[in-house]
């Protein structure tokens, strides 16, 4: 190796010897007014609680099935499409039923005017009162007989018991369908449901009616609101929480069941409480730290972490009103070292 080769490698190395010097000296150990650092002031507030976790969106839906038995005469929507209540989707062969109807129609006619006529006759003594009550009896029978045909017969139309999505029939025209047979899936998409848990330590936080924030990466920004619908008076024995439904409105159909989704519960507000930047916190072994400057100096100080949010925590032990924490620069410290705080 010539000498030039030698004299340039050991110019590098004195710059970044020098270098590393310099940020040391500048960034890790105090000059003479301290370490620059950033911090915050420890501040009362009213705290508003929230329960986070991660839900699953589930629509009401049914199966739609026939109560009688009979062929399929007509399916009369498109699969997947929306529909309202009381729109026809099946059409059973009406002809056996429409015959039945017309034949206890004809029969309960006959029963009123027989039974007329008998009342009258009964009236002038014509008839024992026995062939009166016995056309009475005969009247009640036919307009049983009556209702119940007609009953039958509108069972031959299969409609939506309320608005929704219909999915894919699962019959066609001419196929012969039974009693309680699935013949679609109708889902109510206008109205959803977020089913979800939370940890038991917060059971005697949950009410009814508390708001609920509900986010999905397939709409980032947009909050979707709920109100609780339902909680369980149960713990999961298996994960030690509690389940809660949440009820979402989803009128533009933005929304679709079966999706993950982020659900945020409102909580009732807890009162003041200490809150410092979340960023201040020190990860410890045995719990967290921050540090707290005091006359120039920084301290580490243990403290007790109540609830967190994405930016703030609440302290409920080892702060007071007014302290000071460094929330930026707590790598660089060690107890005691003196600091100095950034406008």
């Amino acid at each position: 190796m010539n000498k030039k080769k030698i004299v340039s490698i050991l110019v590098v190395v004195t710059i970044v010897i020098a270098g590393f010097y310099r940020y040391y000296h500048h960034n890790i150990l105090p000059d003479d007014n301290g370490i620059w650092v950033q911090a915050a002031k420890v501040q009362e507030t009213t705290v508003q609680q929230e329960a986070h976790a991660i839900g699953t969106l589930v629509g009401r839906s049914i199966e739609v099935t026939p109560e009688i038995s009979g062929h399929i005469k007509e399916v009369l929507f498109q699969d997947g499409v929306a529909v309202k209540q009381g729109d026809v989707l099946f059409q059973l062969n009406d002809t056996i039923y429409k015959a039945k109807a017309e034949s206890a129609k004809a029969k309960f006619q006959y029963s009123i005017n027989n039974h007329k006529r008998m009342a009258f006759l009964g009236k002038k003594g014509v008839v024992a009162k026995q062939a009166v009550d016995q056309a009475e009896a005969d009247l009640k029978e036919k307009q049983a007989d009556a209702e119940e045909s007609n009953v039958m017969l509108s069972n031959t139309k299969l409609v939506a018991p309320f608005d929704g999505m219909v999915g894919k029939s699962k019959v066609n025209p001419g196929d012969y369908v039974t009693i309680g047979q699935n013949l679609v899936t109708l889902t109510d998409t206008k109205h959803l449901r977020v089913e979800y848990n939370v940890t038991e330590k917060m059971l005697s936080k949950l009410k009814m009616g508390q708001e609920v924030h509900i986010t999905t990466t397939a709409y980032p920004g947009k909050i979707f609101i709920g109100k609780v619908s339902f909680i369980s008076p149960t713990i999961n024995i298996d994960n030690r929480s509690v389940s809660l439904y949440a009820d979402v409105s989803n009128a533009n159909n933005q929304l679709a069941a079966g999706m993950f989704v982020d659900v945020m519960q409102s909580l009732d507000n807890q009162g003041k409480a200490l809150t410092i930047p979340a960023r201040s916190l020190v990860p410890m072994l045995d719990g967290e730290q921050v540090y707290k400057v005091v006359d120039g100096k920084a301290y580490a100080v243990t403290v007790t972490v109540g609830d967190r949010s994405e930016e703030y925590v609440q302290i409920t032990r080892g702060l007071s009103v007014g302290d000071v924490v460094i929330t930026d620069g707590q790598l660089k410290l060690k107890n005691g070292v003196p600091v100095k705080v950034k406008a």
